[in-house]
């Protein structure tokens, strides 16, 4: 039996992850190991599900694949939102994902001009931005070269681990 690795583009959810420590995305890749959903997990896919009638949109091209929970046209182009059911204290790890979405999402799909997350309540119109689009690209090489090494990147932040459930599997935890 030969087994493939179960990732064979970059998906916002790597690069999210790795924002948070370059080390799962390896572990996730390497050793096919993934979170089990929890019970929050579960209740944030219900409330994000679309309404009836309109569904997500997946997009797959060279650069990776992502499903976009919502695009919205308006006069000045279309928008993509990224929904989370739950807020966050620390938003910025949802920037890098929707990000990841939109640069996927314009190659395949023109007049892709913004990205939004709504999370909760609150609603959030990113700035997109050349510098912000560079970084983001630059995160994504990072984990495509990662996802292919044969050895483990140096991990983030040390303090994280304590409450990072792939700690079982990192030799730096």
């Amino acid at each position: 039996m030969i087994l493939t690795k179960p990732f064979d583009r970059v998906n916002p959810s790597l690069v999210k992850q790795y924002y948070y420590c370059p080390v799962i995305p390896w572990i996730q890749a390497n050793l096919m190991v993934a979170e089990p959903v929890t019970d929050s997990m579960m209740l944030g896919s219900e409330a994000v599900k679309p309404p009836t009638g309109k569904g997500q949109v997946r997009i797959s091209t060279s650069r990776g694949a992502t499903i976009i929970d919502e695009v919205v046209e308006e006069k000045n182009g279309k928008i993509i939102i990224e929904k989370k059911a739950f807020k966050s204290h620390n938003f910025s790890r949802y920037v890098s994902q929707a990000i990841t979405s939109y640069i996927i999402a314009r190659e395949k799909m023109p007049g892709v001009r913004k990205a939004r997350i709504a999370a909760g309540d609150k609603i959030v119109e990113l700035e997109v931005n050349d510098q912000l689009v560079h970084d983001v690209e630059a995160s994504i090489r990072s984990v495509k070269r990662i996802i292919n090494e044969n050895s483990l990147p140096k991990p983030g932040e040390k303090g994280k681990c304590s409450s990072c459930w792939y700690r079982r599997f990192c030799p730096y935890a």
